[in-house]
């Protein structure tokens, strides 16, 4: 249990004065204060309930161009004085930073997006997320058991989160956002003794708990398609359909990194120098949507205090941007596009994503599906993708072939591979009409491409 005395707002307005007074030329304080509960599944068994509670400050101070970083746990007097004291003490101690431009200013407006604080979600008792735990396991037991499904992790879990942040050149502000979050995984057991691969579900909401049942239910599906195995299939090239889940975790890794102002400045982007040019099919469009009404990653000012927006960055297959934070777009020479993420109070800011969108197409699911196909409903080694050329090796978990809308069995062990930024600008066949939000911040649809290499498992 963490203790404060001091409230979010105040705790950043005596950080910042207190770097002045160490010979601070200017200086930042941010302030988060988290109150909530979770409750762990393993194994089929309700194992944990934890209490979360947790606040503390970070400070950034700037000595001329030197800047130094210091955070503290617990917002009383004697940790917020000096976490400013090791700031400035860091600062000094710094080489000097020639791109070094001080601390944004207040922006001129900022945004009121909605549906980003609930009331009653932050009034939830811990005994009402144990009920839907053991809900979950009854209706698995119940719904599923019979046909070898079986809860092996799950979570769900509430928040309110408090965040202020004020710097030395004006900008004072503090919002309240809360926070739900859930997730089951499920494996089964055939008759044949074979063993399915763990298929997650995720759900998350600002203002009410995601159902678990239905979480487990459109687990099950995917799950269950794992009963039968598809044979005769060789390594070559096939019309793959991505699920969202799958398509997320691919973009993480390679189009979101290349669409990052800093690794555009840092000359690892494969975008980079190539704005109002046609990198994807113009069917594709992404926005980074910090306005989000609900959105998960939904605030009114991100961690340097400056007003969150909507961002176009592909529009029509057209690039027309990057993310950034103040830093990293005074190197590019543009303004920061509300996009400086951080870790809680525990680091600094860099640019970061909020909610992205992939705007729907025109394809039915029914569309996505015809003649012979494999759909990849989520991956396995997306983290081992190339951000600067944009090839990947992953494994489906699971592949299924369908064929004319038929699902024919899992695809063993179905090594995908390609390059993601030539499939999306060359090999895109049908953009889905539904957007689904598979984790937290990600708005996808599904994604039909021609041309992907794919290799079943041997034996």
């Amino acid at each position: 249990m963490v203790a404060w005395r001091f409230s979010a707002a105040e705790a950043a307005v005596m950080a910042v004065r207190q770097a002045i007074r160490e010979g601070a030329s200017e200086a930042e304080a941010f302030v988060s204060v988290e109150r909530g509960y979770r409750v762990t599944i393993m194994a089929g068994v309700v194992k944990d309930l934890v209490v979360e509670r947790d606040a503390g400050v970070a400070v950034r101070a700037a000595v001329g161009k030197r800047v130094g970083f210091a955070y503290a746990t617990g917002l009383d007097a004697s940790s917020i004085r000096e976490a400013a004291r090791l700031a400035v003490r860091n600062a000094r101690a710094s080489r000097e930073d020639e791109w070094w431009g001080g601390f944004p200013e207040p922006s001129p407006s900022y945004p009121e997006p909605g549906g980003i604080y609930e009331a009653s979600l932050a009034r939830v008792e811990p005994e009402t997320l144990v009920e839907d735990a053991r809900e979950l396991l009854g209706f698995v037991a119940e719904r599923y058991g019979r046909r070898g499904v079986a809860v092996s992790r799950a979570s769900l879990g509430v928040a309110e989160v408090e965040r202020a942040i004020a710097n030395s050149n004006g900008v004072y502000r503090v919002d309240v956002g809360t926070f739900a979050q859930g997730y089951v995984a499920l494996t089964a057991r055939f008759p044949d003794g074979r063993v399915s691969p763990s298929v997650f579900e995720f759900g998350s909401s600002r203002v009410s708990i995601p159902s678990m049942t239905l979480l487990a239910e459109r687990a099950a599906e995917k799950v269950l398609l794992a009963e039968k195995v598809a044979s005769g299939l060789e390594p070559g090239r096939y019309r793959v359909v991505f699920a969202p889940e799958a398509l997320a975790e691919l973009l993480e890794y390679t189009v979101l990194g290349s669409l990052n102002g800093e690794m555009a400045v840092r000359g690892r982007s494969f975008y980079r120098g190539r704005v109002g040019e046609r990198v994807m099919d113009e069917r594709l469009t992404i926005v980074d949507d910090g306005v989000l009404k609900g959105g998960d990653a939904t605030w009114r000012f991100d961690g340097e205090g400056v007003a969150m927006q909507r961002t176009v960055l592909v529009e029509k297959g057209v690039l027309r941007g990057f993310i950034f934070d103040s830093y990293w777009g005074r190197r590019m020479g543009v303004s920061s596009t509300g996009n400086a993420v951080r870790p809680g109070y525990t680091g600094r800011p860099s640019p970061g994503f909020t909610n992205v969108v992939v705007a729907e197409g025109d394809a039915s699911p029914e569309e996505l599906l015809e003649g012979r196909v494999i759909v990849v409903y989520s991956v396995q080694g997306a983290h081992t993708a190339n951000m600067e050329t944009g090839e990947y090796s992953v494994v489906g978990n699971p592949a299924v072939l369908y064929e004319n809308g038929e699902p024919r069995g899992i695809v063993p062990g179905a090594a995908v591979s390609g390059n993601i930024y030539e499939e999306l600008a060359s090999r895109v066949e049908m953009v889905g009409r539904l957007v689904e939000k598979p984790y937290p911040g990600m708005y996808v649809p599904w994604l039909r491409l021609e041309g992907v290499h794919v290799a079943p498992r041997a034996g």
